[in-house]
């Protein structure tokens, strides 16, 4: 990625293998893989659209791939045609097929000279009638408002009819959106994750860009989000892996990419151009493809377990809003400019509006977060926003069952095994503190058992203190982070995993407590196929039950 060239290039070498599974009307993009909750019409559709978030920057920068263009000339001709046999069909409310119109309002808003001028009469009246369908359904309040904003926003350009009362209205409702210092809920979830990223700041930078609308405000709210965001990214490349569609991997830096794309410097170029470089290397390097180059489901690896339902086929390509900044034109110093390093980051932040304690360190990002929204029925929710604490270098692990910890792999929690083989962990607090020193939050697995729980980080990584009060007998476990197996040192206080590249112990001083090594499920972590979590086992009584931890992480010394 050391030049426009080879970026064009790469781009390119994601994209050509899963054109080359289209249907013959090449508006259906057909792959193997997993189901999702919405229909086969949608699924081929998405895959056909995605792209679109990489090749329009790719085309706005002066790259030109001819059939690309005529592929999708003929794809959007044929999925908005009512009368072909592969029409993509009649939306309804809460419709996926929204979802997927927005990289598609984005090329027609950006590059109408390659992919609406060239069209007839006949398939241009199709297209804007049925993109237009968006206006007549009802949309989750959420980021898909703005899908809604850049379709009415595209149709505009293109003197097409469009809904300026809903328009001005979504602009509103996004805007209420707003919690300050750059951050974004999104919408009902109440959630600060990537989507303040990778979707409220990414559209809105776009838009602001491309329609020359409330472009002071934009700019000014992205570079105070960068101030925060850029405390998400390590040194090698990885970001912090917390929240929902991680699937979409290296859209994690998309945000900085659409900065670029807007001509903004909320940091230096170079160290947009490492963050973003890294990041997109630092998932090429692992097995992410099928056999034929296509991108699958998962984070570090092929993984079905840890995708949310509407995680389809053609989903992992939202990560091509990293390549935004291809729309850079040649002679931008941006092509010239080194990857810079990121600046020095270590210490513990507070990111108030995202409800996190973030601990930056030279080899990790770890992020202290109570989990005060509520849960959700899309996928994993307890795992994903749960836990104690986020690692870019011990990412976390999904339960495959609760029969037994090895099954529910519970890594940084406490969890507690009930009636000898029910295994039960943290999930939503109901009430908590966040500081600059601490989170402390009470919460309840069940509701015989309530807990006290404060962390505490500190240099070498951080302190656990639980009060319990429980009405049964059971067993606890605190554990550490997950980690690939190596050398497993053992007393009668601690125990740490020391692997090729990184080290975890836990150790307690607690009366009680007994060193554990959970040997967790097969494809139960994100990252790596094969884990091991270093735990501390307590016998909980009827009563209070007190227990304290720490928690250490570091590089293993002979790395």
């Amino acid at each position: 990625m050391d030049s426009k060239y080879s970026c064009q290039q790469l781009l390119l070498s994601l994209v050509r293998p899963v054109l080359s599974h289209a249907a013959d009307s090449e508006c259906r993009i057909v792959l193997a893989g997993r189901g999702a909750s919405y229909g086969k019409d949608a699924i081929e559709m998405e895959a056909f659209a995605r792209p679109l978030w990489g090749l329009v920057p790719f085309w706005l920068g002066g790259g030109r791939e001819a059939d690309m263009e005529r592929f999708y000339r003929k794809g959007l001709s044929a999925g908005c045609d009512p009368e072909n046999p592969d029409y993509w069909g009649d939306p309804d409310d809460c419709d996926q097929r929204f979802v997927e119109m927005a990289p598609i309002a984005f090329a027609l808003l950006s590059v109408p000279q390659l992919l609406w001028d060239p069209l007839d009469v006949n398939a241009k009246r199709n297209v804007a009638a049925w993109l237009y369908r968006i206006n007549d359904h009802v949309l989750p309040k959420c980021n898909w408002y703005f899908f809604r904003i850049l379709v009415n926003s595209a149709l505009r350009s293109l003197g097409c009819r469009f809904d300026e009362e809903k328009l001005k209205e979504d602009v509103r409702y996004i805007d209420s959106n707003y919690l300050g210092d750059g951050w974004y809920k999104d919408g009902q979830t109440g959630r600060t994750d990537y989507y303040s990223a990778f979707a409220m700041q990414f559209y809105r930078i776009l838009l602001s860009r491309l329609t020359g609308e409330c472009l002071g405000e934009t700019e000014g709210r992205a570079r105070r989000f960068a101030q925060d965001f850029i405390y998400w990214f390590a040194g090698d490349g990885a970001a912090l892996p917390y929240g929902r569609s991680l699937t979409y991997r290296f859209a994690q830096s998309s945000f900085f990419s659409a900065c670029l794309f807007a001509g903004w410097e909320p940091l230096s170029k170079g160290v947009m151009k490492g963050i973003i470089n890294r990041n997109i290397r630092y998932f090429l390097d692992r097995e992410i493809f099928s056999a034929d180059h296509v991108l699958q489901v998962g984070y570090g690896y092929a993984n079905s377990t840890m995708a949310e339902k509407y995680n389809a086929p053609g989903s992992p390509y939202w990560a091509l809003k990293a390549f935004a900044f291809l729309a850079l034109d040649d002679h931008d110093p941006y092509w010239e400019a080194d990857e810079e390093p990121l600046p020095s980051l270590e210490g513990t932040f507070l990111q108030k509006k995202a409800s996190l304690l973030i601990q930056h360190r030279r080899f990790d990002v770890t992020a202290f977060t109570p989990g005060a929204l509520a849960m959700n029925n899309l996928g994993h929710f307890q795992e994903k926003y749960f836990k104690f604490a986020y690692s870019s270098a011990f990412p976390f692990s999904i339960q495959q069952t609760v029969d037994t910890v090895e099954n529910a792999a519970p890594d940084s929690t406490l969890a507690f095994v009930l009636f000898d083989s029910l295994v039960v962990s943290k999930g939503k607090c109901a009430a908590y503190t966040l500081s600059r020193d601490e989170v402390s939050m009470e919460w309840s697995p069940v509701p015989p058992i309530q807990v006290r729980t404060r962390i505490i980080p500190v240099e070498a990584g951080h302190i656990r203190m639980h009060v319990i009060h429980s009405e049964i007998d059971c067993v606890a476990y605190d554990s550490a982070f997950a980690l690939e197996p190596g050398e497993v040192v053992l007393d009668g206080t601690s125990i740490e995993v020391r692997n090729a590249r990184y080290r975890c112990s836990i150790s307690t001083e607690t009366e009680g407590g007994s060193p554990y090594l959970i040997k967790a499920c097969p494809n139960s972590n994100i990252l790596y196929k094969n884990t091991v979590i270093p735990s501390i086992t307590f016998p909980v009584r009827k009563g209070i039950t007190e227990m304290t931890t720490m928690i250490r992480t570091g590089e293993h010394a002979g790395a």
